[in-house]
């Protein structure tokens, strides 16, 4: 009874009504995450604390964290209310989701899963969820961090989640294989992601011959089904490691190359080579000066408004619609190492809130609000091809900013919209932009009079 007593007096109860339960985790009977303190903490029901205290006594957990396969997780001495214990988590800087991907992306998050699963099989443990929504991006480096998928196993003669591994994974990343990465990305988020039948009908129009289909079918199909004859924890293992093969040899296209050439001539378009250069050393002097904790870019063109400010340190998110953009920046951040979380996310239409209270989707405007908000070479294309009103980018703009917005105006050259002649003003009038920005801004100022156009630094 002593010994009780002590035990009691050394929790820390957490008050029931302080914490904020995530919007996304409201399903798992092993437990749910939360807000709390300004920190990230996972309560586990008293039906499965056993379990998971096994799991860190044995060395499981830590074992997987030093792998870098999931998230990194302690056990607390908070108390909660409704459960057996309390986890710590570390949070992971920005949510992204697998339809904000790239190909590439999405490839190196499902060979994350896949090697969970394996590692767990040969603890003769399953990976009861495959889908890569528990998967996040710690900049370019996928990691698992649900923990409470990890479970008992209940068939050991196979993956029970494989089939949802294909839907969300396998099948999309086929589709794009194929070139099909826009449909993949749209049908990711439905609740059932491909279906085997979508897979079917796209690949029979994307590929040379039914034969082609036939054998891509029997390639894909014939793995899902329990292996036969074998012992059964080699069984679950077995499709594992060959899941794992198959998705590595899938060929995904590599944009690097093209999208580096194709873009060094287009937008901006500065009128000598001296202002070219100039762009970037002025982008260095304002990072210097003003120290954001993160950066969003939202800029259209070239990628050094992304790589410039990664590779003198700060931690950037870069959003864009072209996927060959954000896929040379995936390849480039991972090959570089550097801190750079690259999403294809449109500013027009960014990634809406979805379900009640968000809980499928929190909206990208919340989720990828940064210090500073980059937006070179996007004003004036958006207002000439997307018609936005100079109040709505400004609106757009500022919903994203935390503190500053460095923007560029009037890019473009006159009577250009992509190459062919805009029939009307071609540039944004600072003046009425500056207008339209002040409304949300407390200061906005011109830090870059140029002919290719002008820089404004906003601040709120």
């Amino acid at each position: 009874m002593v010994a009780r007593r002590r035990i009691e007096r050394e929790f820390i109860e957490v008050p029931s009504h302080e914490p904020v339960f995530h919007p996304h985790s409201f399903a798992d009977d092993a437990g749910r995450l939360f807000r709390w303190d300004e920190k990230l903490w996972r309560g586990i029901t008293h039906e499965h604390a056993s379990f998971f205290d096994s799991l860190f006594r044995d060395g499981t957990i830590q074992a997987l964290v030093d792998r870098g396969l999931l998230i990194e997780t302690e056990p607390t001495n908070l108390a909660l209310d409704g459960y057996g214990m309390v986890l710590s988590h570390r949070s992971v800087p920005f949510i992204s989701y697998p339809n904000e991907w790239s190909a590439g992306m999405l490839k190196d998050a499902a060979l994350t899963i896949l090697d969970l699963a394996i590692e767990l099989a040969q603890q003769d443990l399953i990976l009861k969820d495959a889908h890569p929504w528990n998967v996040l991006f710690d900049w370019s480096h996928p990691i698992y961090v649900d923990l409470t998928s990890i479970a008992p196993p209940e068939n050991r003669s196979t993956w029970s989640a494989y089939d949802e591994f294909c839907r969300f994974c396998y099948y999309p990343l086929i589709l794009m294989s194929l070139g099909q990465e826009r449909i993949a990305r749209s049908l990711l988020p439905e609740y059932q992601g491909v279906l085997r039948s979508e897979l079917l009908t796209l690949a029979r129009g994307s590929l040379p011959s039914r034969f082609v289909v036939q054998r891509l079918v029997r390639r894909c199909f014939n793995s899902t089904l329990p292996l036969i004859g074998r012992a059964s924890h080699r069984s679950a293992l077995a499709l594992l490691k060959q899941a794992r093969r198959d998705i590595e040899t899938i060929q995904l296209p590599s944009y690097k190359r093209r999208h580096r050439r194709r873009l060094l001539d287009t937008m901006f378009s500065p009128s000598s080579e001296s202002e070219w250069t100039s762009r970037p050393l002025m982008l260095r002097k304002i990072l210097t000066t003003l120290q954001p904790g993160n950066i969003l870019d939202l800029s259209r063109g070239p990628t050094w408004t992304t790589t410039v400010p990664a590779t003198m340190g700060f931690k950037v998110v870069s959003i864009d619609p072209d996927a060959a953009r954000i896929s040379a920046l995936y390849e480039t951040a991972r090959d570089k190492n550097l801190a750079i979380l690259p999403l294809i996310v449109d500013f027009i239409k960014p990634t809406p809130s979805v379900g009640y209270s968000d809980h499928y989707s929190i909206a990208a405007t919340e989720r990828l609000k940064c210090d500073l908000v980059l937006a070179l070479g996007l004003t004036d294309g958006i207002a000439l091809e997307n018609h936005l009103s100079l109040d709505l980018i400004a609106e757009g703009l500022a919903a994203f900013s935390k503190r500053w917005l460095l923007v560029g105006v009037g890019e473009r050259k006159k009577g250009e919209t992509n190459g062919s002649v805009y029939p009307g003003p071609a540039t944004v009038r600072l003046e009425d932009f500056g207008a339209a920005l002040r409304k949300r801004f407390s200061q906005v100022s011109v830090v870059s009079p140029a002919r290719s156009g002008t820089l404004l630094l906003c601040e709120k």
